[in-house]
């Protein structure tokens, strides 16, 4: 094939990508969809190779490392996309070694004729292929049986252009067709219900098929049934059930699927005609039968988009009578019941459900303090509070960037914790194993598989100071703010300051490294003296350093027993990381110390996404988590420092003088 072919083959691809793109509210299909299993006309059950073909092992491998090369012969399709015949496909077929993949382009490859094809119009017979002399005869609108068609037959840079089919009459033999290669289709009756948000049609299939699309129609939202699919190389077509009669579409509707399912409505949820559509009546605390659900995409709706878009709709029988519902739709089940108090900065709109308005009155909070009774996560990591005021109930969204703040009323909130806009080093590792910052800038190496940075680089980017210290040895300062740590040469460990105070020394994971003047340390003791994170690059060196503004409550003069105990509310404002993330993160930890020492041998310290008894997954993103501490102290007065570290950066002290009687 030439390169003017090939440009309009690829300007092919992207006008008819274009054109053919989902309209707003339906559910067509991209004919550049896939892969499909064979389905007849559009995706073939076999093709023929007509020259040699690489195979792959995988779809993704490299083009020039082939696995191998197959002959010229007829291979049995197992998937493909539905634009292989006017670009080149990726194809899954059958083989003796099991399936492999192969990427012919259209013109390299034949495809049988379908048994039959439909004539949409008066079609003209011609008794050879050509249109010289004039046709012997013509065929109204009817189901043909197809001899066989010319080479290629579907192959063409022009979808309006015509392939010459050969067809069997009863009457005059075998004649041929020049037809319009998008007009060579076979139809099928089908019996299929569907859900449609509304349909544009045609009462016949021809416009639908043709340029201009004059006479189309369109039809209500709602349940029905499609009776015929129409199939080309290029796509399918519905022939549709409406109150119109039947209507000839694109959109192949959202398929409604028979289930037997037995749900058990423990909170309170809406009960529709129609998925998305009028609500007749509301159900909770019984058990409903499913017998049909929908569980595609809907795009639109009234209300809830978000939550609507992945979630299933089930077909019921309640004692309400029959209807549609979604357990996303009302109050969620999977709720955790809390006892908090929020102070909401701003204003935010009290709604029926979570990203459900009422529909009948408005009631807006603004800049108060409202109780909260249950917490619950969207799947996309949103969170909703179920919130109290002047005798109403409804949801808000947690908004932490407006600074919303929270208290737990049964165990106390000493502490609000909010992250600030984080630091990031990125590093990249060139051919030589020398990591790089900046693309020129020697950050240090890789040795045995670890990082190995650079102190002066990390110092730099991060904000710190460095400086020699007195010390027969040589000993080297880092500090940043009211925090430094000092390492010595040829020791094993490192002293950390608060202030200008010895808080403790930490031993290392290795002797700290000197080469020409430079400072090294390993990946492990960057992270503990640095607080820094890995966090997922493409290219694996990247550092996180999370930053934190502490608001301090009131803290009691006196506590009764032997154990004190603090509590903080952590807003991840900035980054949310996901749980699968978070498990290589170095999250911060609060602890109470007397004379440095961390807390005593009985300290305890937790951070735990808030709610605390929510379900939580490898995927769960969440801005909300819970801190607590606590430690004994004898009877009597107590200087305590309340301390937020992140490895051994302290990042937050604040001492605390306490009582305990």
């Amino acid at each position: 094939m030439n390169w003017r072919a090939s440009w309009m083959v690829t300007l092919l691809v992207v006008t008819l990508v274009g054109l053919l793109g989902k309209p707003a509210g339906t559910s067509a299909e991209f004919m550049a969809q896939g892969p499909y299993p064979p389905d007849g006309l559009r995706i073939p059950g076999s093709i023929e190779l007509l020259s040699d073909t690489a195979y792959y092992p995988a779809a993704d491998t490299p083009a020039d490392q082939p696995e191998g090369w197959f002959s010229p012969q007829t291979v049995n399709v197992i998937e493909t996309n539905g634009a292989w015949s006017i670009g080149a496909a990726n194809w899954k077929i059958e083989t003796m070694f099991g399936p492999r993949w192969i990427r012919p382009n259209p013109w390299e490859i034949d495809i049988a004729p379908p048994d039959h094809i439909l004539l949409n119009s008066d079609t003209p017979l011609y008794s050879k292929m050509s249109e010289r002399g004039g046709s012997v005869a013509a065929l109204a609108p009817q189901e043909v049986k197809v001899v066989r068609a010319e080479k290629q037959w579907f192959y063409t840079n022009d979808t309006s252009s015509k392939a010459w089919i050969q067809i069997h009459t009863s009457w005059m033999g075998d004649l041929w067709a020049h037809i319009p290669v998008k007009q060579i289709g076979t139809v099928q009756d089908v019996s299929k219900p569907v859900y449609y948000q509304g349909i544009y049609g045609s009462k016949e299939l021809l416009p639908l098929l043709q340029s201009g699309q004059t006479s189309m129609e369109s039809a209500s939202a709602g349940e029905t049934r499609i009776i015929q699919e129409y199939t080309t190389i290029y796509d399918r077509y519905f022939c549709v059930e409406t109150e119109m009669g039947p209507l000839w579409t694109s959109q192949a509707g959202v398929t409604i699927v028979p289930t037997d399912e037995t749900l058990n409505l423990t909170t309170e949820i809406p009960l529709f005609t129609d998925p998305a559509n009028k609500e007749t009546a509301v159900i909770s605390g019984e058990k409903v039968t499913a017998f049909e659900k929908i569980t595609q995409p809907l795009w639109t709706g009234r209300g809830p988009y978000e939550i609507w878009h992945f979630s299933t709709w089930y077909h019921v029988h309640t004692s309400k009578g029959t209807g549609w519902i979604n357990l996303l739709y009302g109050e969620p089940a999977d709720a955790v019941n809390v006892h908090w108090k929020v102070s909401i900065h701003g204003d935010r709109e009290l709604m029926r459900y979570p990203d459900v308005y009422y529909t009948s009155s408005v009631l807006l909070l603004r800049n108060q303090d409202v109780e909260v009774s249950a917490v619950w996560s969207t799947p996309n990591g949103a969170t909703w509070l179920k919130a109290s005021k002047e005798g109403h109930t409804g949801w808000i969204p947690l908004q932490p960037w407006n600074q919303d703040r929270f208290w737990d009323l049964d165990t106390g909130t000493e502490l609000q914790i909010e992250t600030q806009y984080p630091q990031q080093v990125i590093l990249k590792l060139d051919s030589q194993g020398v990591l790089k910052w900046n693309e020129n800038v020697d950050a240090g190496y890789v040795k045995k598989g670890v990082d190995v940075l650079k102190l002066k680089v990390l110092a730099e980017q991060l904000g710190y100071q460095q400086a020699d210290v007195e010390d027969p040895n040589g000993a080297v300062r880092y500090s940043k703010g009211d925090y430094a740590f000092v390492l010595h040469k040829g020791e094993q460990r490192a002293d950390i300051y608060w202030k200008n105070s010895l808080t403790k020394s930490v031993t290392l994971s290795s002797i700290p490294q000197q080469q020409e003047g430079e400072w090294y340390l390993e990946q492990t003791d960057v992270k503990l003296l640095f607080g820094l994170s890995p966090i997922p690059w493409y290219e694996g060196h990247a550092y996180y350093e999370g930053g934190y503004k502490v608001e301090l409550g009131k803290l009691p003069d006196k506590l009764a027993g032997t154990t004190a105990r603090l509590h903080a509310f952590l807003y991840d404002t900035q980054v949310q990381w996901t749980q699968k993330n978070l498990k290589d993160a170095i999250q911060p930890r609060l602890s109470l110390e007397e004379n440095n020492d961390l807390g005593g041998k009985d300290a305890l310290s937790s951070i735990a996404v808030a709610p605390a008894s929510k379900a939580v997954t490898a995927d769960t993103v969440t801005p909300l988590f819970q801190l607590s501490t606590s430690r004994t102290l004898t009877s009597g007065p107590h200087d305590v420092n309340i301390v937020l570290r992140v490895g051994e950066r302290i990042v937050w002290m604040q001492p605390w003088h306490v009582v305990m009687e």
